[in-house]
């Protein structure tokens, strides 16, 4: 215990010896004691200086030491590690080096408006607070921002996950069933790395058990969306129903649709999405306007 308290002062002090945090160890690591929590008053830019004006993710963004000496004297960090008199738990921070060389700081404080805390979220707590790519799509989605992979990736540059190993293929199924939005952030619809590119013709696997011709229905009810990952025109719900004779209820009663009118129309005025549902769909079924044009 004794040797590695004495290793981690030494490891700590020539960091300081350098004039800035240098980076110990092939990955970057730095051992250093550390608490987000107890700066939380100070600015963000007060320690990461020049993050307002960085536009590499490349940039080494850590701080100082001439920014920790305006409150900390070296005495203090490499004998007790303590700041104002209190000890802290200590925290690994991890210098990533190969971040995306696309990504700029100054881009997304400047022209977005975003605040750090916007990506770096829960800097009160001993974790890494780097924002997942889910985070970024998620942001780029809501504001209406560029999502392809050049926006924040290299030409060449590899972008296949770890999992995506040689026998992904066979099991990609089952983390597509357990979180389909994270694969959407890559395999977009209508592309040549979405579904449809494999899951086609004769290629085409059944996820639905036995008879759930007869139970569909609730289903699609309930979440429509998910039967639009592979059933993406209402063509394709129309041209069964229809063959099969497949028809609400209220399509059968008596008068529900005649020369005059019928009681359709209080049908529409009741809820016209469901009717749209079918009815809004060219060269497939007709629409209002073939009758009420005319």
């Amino acid at each position: 215990m004794r040797l590695l308290l004495i290793l981690t002062v030494a490891f700590t002090a020539s960091a300081f010896a350098d004039g800035e945090f240098a980076l110990v160890g092939s990955d970057g690591r730095l051992p250093s004691a550390f608490k987000h929590s107890l700066h939380a008053d100070m600015e963000c830019i007060a320690c990461h200086t020049g993050v307002e004006k960085s536009n590499a993710g490349t940039d080494n963004l850590l701080p100082l030491w001439s920014a920790c000496a305006d409150c900390h004297s070296p005495e203090d960090v490499a004998n007790k590690g303590v700041a104002l008199g209190e000890q802290r738990e200590g925290f690994i921070f991890k210098y990533i080096g190969d971040y995306s060389p696309v990504f700029r700081h100054q881009r997304h404080i400047e022209k977005a408006g975003l605040e750090c805390n916007t990506c770096h979220a829960n800097l009160d707590e001993p974790v890494s607070h780097f924002p997942k790519m889910a985070d970024c799509m998620e942001c780029h989605t809501n504001r209406s921002v560029n999502r392809e992979c050049k926006t924040c990736h290299l030409p060449g540059e590899k972008l296949t996950p770890a999992d995506h190993d040689i026998m992904w293929a066979q099991r990609h199924g089952i983390a597509a069933s357990a979180d389909d939005a994270q694969c959407m952030m890559c395999h977009i619809s209508g592309t040549k790395l979405d579904c449809q590119s494999c899951h086609q013709g004769d290629a085409v696997i059944n996820p639905h058990p036995r008879n759930y011709l007869n139970s569909h229905g609730q289903d699609a009810h309930l979440s429509d969306f998910r039967c639009g990952t592979c059933h993406e025109q209402r063509s394709f719900c129309i041209d069964c129903h229809r063959d099969m004779n497949v028809l609400p209820a209220d399509h059968f009663r008596p008068g529900f649709v005649t020369p005059n009118g019928g009681t359709h129309g209080e049908a529409a005025e009741f809820d016209l999405e469901s009717c749209m549902s079918c009815h809004d769909t060219p060269n497939v079924e007709p629409t209002c306007a073939r009758c009420h044009a005319q």
